[in-house]
């Protein structure tokens, strides 16, 4: 799959793909036709055909063309296999074992990858030894982080998988933004689109932005994904890219093409071949009527790539990407203060501690003062790293990589957290998923202290705080009234039954009463099942008791949790033991233990 930010920033369009005389054309021709219009399917198959029929006689371009791509469309192994062809020739140039390695640690090979840079031995350019030991150091990194990875749950949203690519854009109070190329032919609440138009590069829709909701109701979880103010945007002919909104939601920045003028850089024949770069609009609503959509002046620039923009806490600095000069490298991270009169002024460039020579992107503010990114130029697993770094305008902190399980040798971008603080979401092409970009779910209640301490979020061992001060009586009788701290939940379910539920408010009354109490919550399930499936439905379950504690006012900071799966069975009914439902049901189960 053609990677989506290379389409954002540089998008080319064009009318219905003309083959005209295309008779005449030899099979080079066409290969470097739909090359030069990255078509980069067609161009794979006709490339392969033609270093097929050359063999050892097919030059490196050729080869070189095949590699990249695959590596376009984000199959590496295929891309590896054309460079390792290149590398077995006497006159391969000595970058094509840079490029090798970069794929390894695309597949998570980093062993492979660390011994095809340390081959590397030629006296390049600055920036190439410098993306020598950039790649070296992120090699060392992900092998220790895949032997210490976060314990949280991370899991794939099956909901908004779909046959394209799927990314995060933001939040909104109702829900989470997306970013889509496959959910134009869907039923939507805001209507499908039968032959929407297409890219011709991908043979894919244009992208377009989502609004994901969810809401309970009757104990059953309802998912709801509408079009983002299809009135304003839902006529643009070509790609909407992310869409940002201030915290009243009455201004909205979005990253579009130009469109209704000339394309640039046509052809004398063929397929028009022309580049659009992308540029920051808004919109603004005023009773209840959104404005036109109109270019941010003060933010384009002519001729460069403009967008991904994200604002402050207190929506008074907006920061976006872009190429332009005066950067750090090929594209960076901007700022534009808002002016006493409402518009946003002059863009300055982040600074050289968060940009690189290299690739950063998909900024995103969450809690107060940090700021996530992503980026190709830090030591990284692979692809484009997730990245936290705390400051603002041009001063920062060194960004501090995510790690596993955020962060893998894919693309991995767009981190958002919720409101409430514990709850949140990413985007990642990882091995694993749906074939394209996927959007995946974490929850953590100490999710901002493990980013910083991969050990934090632990109360003291075993499962006890510091007794200050010592527990009364009356504290001891508080608890005891509380009865049994546990309960239990119907097969293959999270949701939390009436009983539950009415334990739960007693719980909530007493931390309320004594806030220097914790809670442990230790949830489990019963053996039928996968170890791993288990270990993710009990990491559910102790997040409904989370999720529902937090929405009667107590801090899920104050909160640890236990995703035990099938261990700690209460009865005999492990692996193979045959018992009725009666017996699996008492180990699907949620223990609390009050801590004081």
């Amino acid at each position: 799959m053609l990677r989506f930010y290379t389409i954002l920033l540089m998008v080319l369009v064009w009318g219905p793909v003309r083959l005209y005389a295309q008779e005449q054309k030899s099979l080079p021709q066409l290969a470097d036709d739909a090359f030069a219009r990255q078509e980069y399917a067609v161009a794979a198959t006709l490339y392969s055909r033609l270093a097929e029929r050359k063999g050892n006689k097919a030059s490196l371009k050729l080869l070189g063309k095949t590699a990249q791509c695959y590596i376009e469309m984000a199959r590496f192994t295929e891309a590896g296999y054309w460079y390792l062809q290149m590398m077995e020739r006497p006159d391969c140039p000595a970058e094509i074992q840079l490029l090798y390695s970069e794929i390894q640690k695309n597949i998570e090979e980093y062993d492979t990858a660390k011994i095809y840079l340390g081959r590397y031995n030629s006296a390049g350019a600055d920036s190439i030894m410098q993306w020598k030991n950039i790649m070296l150091a992120g090699c060392d990194s992900a092998l220790l982080w895949k032997k210490d990875t976060l314990n949280l749950a991370v899991e794939n949203i099956k909901e908004l998988s779909s046959q394209g690519a799927d990314w995060v854009s933001g939040m909104m109070k109702a829900g989470l933004l997306v970013v889509s190329n496959g959910y134009r032919k869907m039923a939507l609440s805001t209507g499908a689109e039968r032959n929407p138009a297409t890219d011709p590069r991908v043979n894919q829709p244009f992208f377009k932005a989502y609004l994901f909701k969810q809401y309970t109701k009757g104990g059953i979880v309802n998912n709801v994904l509408e079009e983002v103010l299809p009135k304003v945007l839902g006529k643009i002919p070509y790609h909407v890219g992310p869409v940002c909104f201030n915290s009243r939601e009455d201004t909205l920045y979005v990253t579009l093409n130009v469109w209704g003028k000339d394309m640039a850089d046509r052809t004398k024949k063929g397929a028009v071949n022309g580049k659009r770069l992308m540029s920051l609009f808004w919109s603004v609503k005023k009773d209840s009527v959104w404005s036109p959509l109109e270019p941010v002046a003060a933010l384009n620039m002519a001729g460069y790539f403009s967008g991904n923009a994200t604002l402050s806490n207190d929506g008074n600095i907006l920061y976006f990407v872009s190429d332009r000069p005066g950067g750090q490298g090929k594209t960076d991270l901007w700022y534009s203060e808002k002016q006493a009169d409402g518009n946003w002024g002059p863009p300055a460039n982040c600074g050289p501690v968060i940009n690189t020579r290299f690739e950063e992107g998909f900024p995103t503010m969450n809690e107060a003062g940090s700021l996530y990114f992503s980026s190709k130029g830090h030591p990284g697993m692979g692809g484009f790293d997730i990245f936290r770094t705390t400051g603002n305008r041009a001063e920062w902190s060194a960004p501090r990589n995510l790690r596993r399980p955020f962060n893998s040798g894919s693309d991995d971008l767009g981190f958002v957290i919720k409101s409430n603080q514990y709850e949140g979401y990413f985007s990642s092409n990882r091995r694993g998923g749906g074939g394209g970009d996927d959007i995946y779910h974490f929850m953590d209640t100490h999710i901002t202290e493990k980013l910083e301490n991969p050990k934090a979020g632990k109360p003291t061992p075993p499962d006890t705080v510091a007794v200050t001060p010592v527990p009364t009586k009356t504290d001891s009788t508080i608890v005891n009234k509380l009865e049994k701290l546990y309960f239990l939940y119907d097969y293959n379910s999270a949701v939390l039954l009436t009983a539950s539920k009415d334990l739960l408010d007693r719980v909530a009354v007493v931390l309320q009463q004594h806030p220097e109490w914790k809670l442990m919550v230790r949830s489990y399930a019963d053996s039928r099942g996968s170890d791993k499936y288990n270990i993710n439905l009990s990491a559910l379950r102790s997040y409904a008791v989370i999720d529902y504690l937090v929405k009667r006012g107590v801090s899920s900071k104050r909160m640890y949790y236990e995703n035990l799966g099938e261990r700690e069975l209460v009865n005999p009914c492990g692996n193979g033991v045959p018992c009725d439902e009666s017996q699996h049901r008492e180990n699907r189960r949620s223990m609390l233990k009050i801590l004081y």
